[in-house]
């Protein structure tokens, strides 16, 4: 805005602008900007949702396990033919992957893991870990229960592949090179984190696994912030 040195409604309308400017800087400084920068620097909070899944995880492979022992109908078992046994089984490869995945939340949460670089590829290999040993487990107990052994194997057989790939995206992250590849890591997890986070407003929407569903809302922005953190983007050649 240009004014006449004579023009005194022309300087205080320009003063006015610049102080309403001022004012939209502060309150976005040091209430948008700043506030979501300290939540989001703050590990604990992220290693919190990963305690609650934690234990969400544990209480359904214990769970899991004690169905082996109750009786259920024909339709429940399908075809089934050993129920306990694949429960049982089925049920300690959770638990096994449930205690993994809560050590690692452990970690996060007492802060002995806090470079949000290194958190962000334990959370992705934890990730493939679970999904191989899972994988595995569950084919095993749908071999011992009768299932058909083929599709088990095939089914167990694509878990691992898929865990060792997860696993091998995981070791790539933190891996000290700054490559292409590690730029297109970057866009396939923020696509498998903003997947992760869709998915969670819709468990909270419907209300089934909603506590489940907010652990992972928070997980999932945590994830994403990081991969949008300055260090990291230039770790992953972003």
């Amino acid at each position: 805005m240009n004014c006449d040195d004579a023009d005194t409604s022309c300087f205080w309308d320009k003063y006015i602008d610049i102080y309403r400017l001022s004012i939209e800087q502060l309150i976005y400084t040091h209430f948008f900007r700043d506030t979501m920068s300290s939540f989001f620097d703050n590990t604990k909070t992220v290693g919190i949702a990963f305690l609650i899944v934690g234990i969400i995880l544990i209480v359904s492979a214990i769970f899991s396990i004690a169905m082996g022992f109750i009786e259920v109908d024909a339709e429940t078992k399908g075809d089934v033919k050993d129920w306990t046994l694949y429960c049982v089984i089925g049920g300690i490869g959770s638990l096994i992957c449930a205690a993994l995945y809560t050590m690692f939340a452990l970690k996060v949460f007492n802060g002995s893991m806090t470079a949000k670089i290194e958190i962000l590829a334990s959370y992705v290999r934890i990730v493939g870990l679970t999904v191989a040993l899972g994988g595995i487990f569950d084919g095993v107990a749908s071999i011992v229960g009768g299932q058909d052994a083929a599709a088990a194997l095939a089914g167990a057989i694509m878990a691992v592949v898929i865990g060792l790939i997860i696993m091998f995206i995981a070791s790539k992250i933190n891996d000290g090179k700054e490559t292409v590849g590690d730029s297109i890591i970057w866009i396939i997890l923020l696509i498998a984190f903003v997947i992760l986070l869709v998915i969670s407003v819709l468990e909270i929407i419907t209300i089934i696994g909603i506590i489940d569903g907010v652990a992972h809302l928070i997980i999932a922005l945590f994830m994403i912030a990081f991969l949008f953190d300055a260090d990291v983007k230039k770790k992953m050649n972003m």
